[in-house]
């Protein structure tokens, strides 16, 4: 984030702090129980908004060169890897003898080799060798690991489980809001932890908790509201969106000089990378929260 956006952001949640106000809609949402639980709408949604749009799964620093990680997007095992030349490519998890996975969770790693049988494939996806070659056809053509669009752009792991979709619409899809995360150093960000949770809510539900404080008085009333006002400053970008909501003690910028201001915003911001991730970024650290539709709609991972 450039200085200039941080400053005019600090201001304008002073503001909200000292009105004790926050950034509204113009008018009040009421949205029937059907947009949660019909069954063929959240199909539509499942296809529309997350088979055929990219994801993203994670900060490009998370792979250095030689490494690989794996994510489960929408069921489809996913396989990103960065060869030892810096380039960046993903894959169905797959192995194209009989499906078997070829690699799982992260690390570095040269080559990948499914348990099962031991083809073993470079990180490009091409096949590298397999057990008694000599009982195959020599044409190996069709037994690479199937290719999936894939970007790193924007500093963020962007994939494409359609592999329909262009890999221009994968490459472009955060540009609307790349410029807002410049700064944020996702290229030299390292994985502290993954969890994967199950939630017996629709997905747009839990999507909904990163835009909103009102939660925080109760939910949150002996951690994020110890050190987070309830206040908050909404921008959109395209179908994306930016929440940002202010440290407790963010008034006291305003007896300083703006030139001794920092760099960054003292609070909390929420980057919504549609349909429903959330990219979390504080002053010393970072966190992907992505959201998706599980088996029905009162289901969501």
């Amino acid at each position: 984030m450039k200085k200039e956006t941080a400053i005019a952001l600090n201001k304008r949640l002073i503001a909200r702090v000292q009105s004790h106000g926050t950034d509204e809609a113009e008018d009040i949402l009421i949205e029937t129980a059907d947009a949660f639980l019909c069954p063929q709408r959240f199909e539509q949604e499942k296809q529309q908004f997350f088979h055929d749009t990219p994801q993203v799964i994670g900060f490009a620093g998370e792979l250095k060169n030689g490494s690989y990680m794996t994510a489960d997007v929408l069921g489809v095992p996913v396989l990103v890897t960065r060869d030892h030349e810096g380039v960046l490519r993903a894959f169905v998890n797959a192995c194209g003898h009989k499906g078997a996975r070829v690699a799982y969770g992260r690390g570095e790693r040269a080559k990948l080799s499914c348990k099962f049988h031991g083809w073993t494939y470079a990180l490009d996806g091409q096949l590298a060798g397999r057990p008694k070659d000599e009982c195959f056809s020599g044409n190996t053509l069709g037994c690479g690991l199937p290719a999936l669009p894939a970007s790193d752009r924007s500093g963020l792991i962007v994939v494409a489980v359609n592999p329909q979709v262009p890999q221009s619409t994968v490459d472009n899809f955060l540009q609307d809001i790349e410029e807002q995360f410049c700064g944020f150093g996702f290229r030299d960000m390292n994985t502290i932890e993954t969890r994967r949770l199950e939630v017996n809510a629709n997905w747009k539900l839990v999507a909904g908790l990163s835009h909103e404080s009102y939660h925080f008085a109760t939910l949150h009333r002996d951690s994020v509201a110890a050190f987070l006002h309830a206040n908050a400053v909404v921008d959109f970008f395209g179908r994306h969106s930016r929440w940002a909501f202010p440290m407790k003690g963010i008034e006291k910028l305003q007896g300083k000089p703006e030139n001794e201001w920092p760099a960054t915003v003292e609070g909390a911001i929420n980057h919504t990378v549609f349909p429903g991730t959330v990219v979390i970024t504080n002053p010393e650290d970072a966190q992907i929260i992505r959201v998706e539709p599980g088996a029905h709609p009162g289901h969501s991972i």
